[in-house]
């Protein structure tokens, strides 16, 4: 049988196909260099933590085949600068059997789809990718961010929103390795799932997610937020949330030496945030229970469903120092920036927590961390951003989850300081 030639009707929807795919694709490389310092006692001896890398990321993004199917693709790279012994605390350089290493690897790999409007639609993505607060799941960023392997999707029509996920591999910001998620005592744990529903209108937001990573570990989390009409000059946002967690079979099997809490655990919060001409503040203030050996340790709130993921957590109790989740700690928190110019802030964070006891004593903690932000405005800058930041913190020292104490029986006090660097930079290839 004679086949005919395509009309030329034929060929011109053909290439309009395949045009969006090629045309609308786009090629960004960045690089992010990160210096991080820390000395700490939190672990009883001083340690000094030092990484020094620099992070290269080629992004590809494509177009639509169809208006439907595409793929997108990132290359990440990290080159060693320099090192401490300590230097595997500060999350930038692999660990390569205590060897501080530079690496690199495929970090993203997934085909898109998608179909709707910008109202309404559907997404659907499936691969390596990076998963930004999505459900119970986020990832985290030094100099690259971590992935995960796995099904994404997302539908929305108007004010609602449906998200979920499917994971079952990781890569950490700091290494080359596809790992499998694990229970605290290195158990291997198949996969993890969430959901979110999500409603934002008229400057009111809800959302509620629920995340489980496979008989280990169940999340629940409830946001609200509020942005009233009247104060949009000052971009006024109240928000609160509550994270619940429910430990399952894989969890309650483990001794209390590997856990956190006993078999639940919660944490409420709540921040305002504002700007007045150069000023912006945020507020915030946050209590936390999570009971362990039946109130005979000093339990804290776990917000990774896994070892190796990273969960969704919007409180400010995870500051840059300290994470103000241990069980019947209070906290109250206050960042506040002052732009000196329009390229210039200048700023501070600081934490205070207390109202935690272990055997009959308190215990306090906190920090006051400085920094500055510069961000160029000339043309041939535009896409620079340079911060340093640093200052000290005060915190108790631990040992399997636990207070290391004094000769009459105290928690010891760690006292830290850090300093860190980080400068971005990014070029539109095409």
């Amino acid at each position: 049988m004679l086949s005919l030639p395509l009309s030329a009707e034929e060929i011109k929807v053909s290439d309009h196909l395949f045009s969006s795919f090629i045309n609308d694709s786009h090629v960004d490389l960045s690089f992010r260099n990160v210096f991080k310092n820390l000395s700490t006692e939190d672990y009883g001896e001083r340690s000094i933590q030092t990484a020094w890398g620099q992070g290269i990321t080629l992004d590809y993004q494509s177009g639509y085949f169809a208006d439907m199917l595409g793929v997108d693709a990132s290359y990440y790279g990290v080159i060693k600068l320099a090192a401490s012994d300590d230097f595997w605390g500060r999350s930038v350089l692999y660990n390569d059997n205590g060897q501080a290493k530079g690496f690199n690897k495929m970090g993203q790999l997934y085909l898109k789809g998608r179909l709707g409007d910008d109202d309404t639609y559907l997404h659907l993505y499936s691969g390596w990718q990076q998963i930004k607060k999505w459900g119970a799941l986020n990832n985290s960023t030094r100099a690259i961010p971590s992935t995960y392997l796995g099904l994404r999707g997302e539908a929305a029509t108007g004010p609602v929103r449906v998200r979920g996920a499917y994971v079952t591999r990781y890569s950490d910001r700091d290494s080359p390795d596809k790992i499998h998620f694990l229970t605290a005592d290195k158990k291997e744990i198949s996969s993890i799932a969430t959901g979110e529903l999500s409603y934002s209108d008229h400057g009111y937001s809800a959302l509620y997610f629920l995340g489980e990573s496979h008989n280990y570990m169940q999340r629940h989390g409830v946001e609200l937020g509020w942005q009233p009409a009247s104060w949009a000059e000052n971009r006024l946002k109240l928000a609160s949330q509550l994270y619940y967690n429910h430990g399952l079979q894989d969890w309650t099997r483990m001794s209390t030496r590997h856990k956190t809490f006993d078999n639940d655990a919660y944490h409420y919060a709540m921040y305002a945030e504002w700007r007045a001409e150069r000023w912006k503040h945020k507020v915030g203030a946050s209590y936390t229970r999570a009971s362990l050996d039946n109130g005979n340790g000093l339990g804290r709130f776990e917000w990774h469903l896994a070892k190796h993921s990273r969960g969704t957590f919007n409180s400010m109790a995870d500051s840059w120092g300290n994470d103000y989740v241990g069980d019947k700690e209070k906290m109250l928190a206050w960042t506040f920036g002052y732009a000196v110019t329009p390229e210039v802030e200048l700023g501070m964070v600081t934490n205070y927590g207390w109202g935690m006891k272990y055997r009959g004593h308190s215990i306090e903690r906190g920090e006051t961390l400085v920094y500055s932000r510069w961000t160029p405005s000339q043309p041939a800058l535009k896409n620079l951003a340079v911060q340093l930041s640093g200052g000290p913190s005060w915190n108790y020292q631990s040992q399997s989850n636990q207070p290391k104490l004094t000769s009459d029986g105290k928690p010891m006090r760690a006292q830290n300081h850090s300093i860190e660097l980080q400068v971005d930079y990014k070029f539109n290839l095409f």
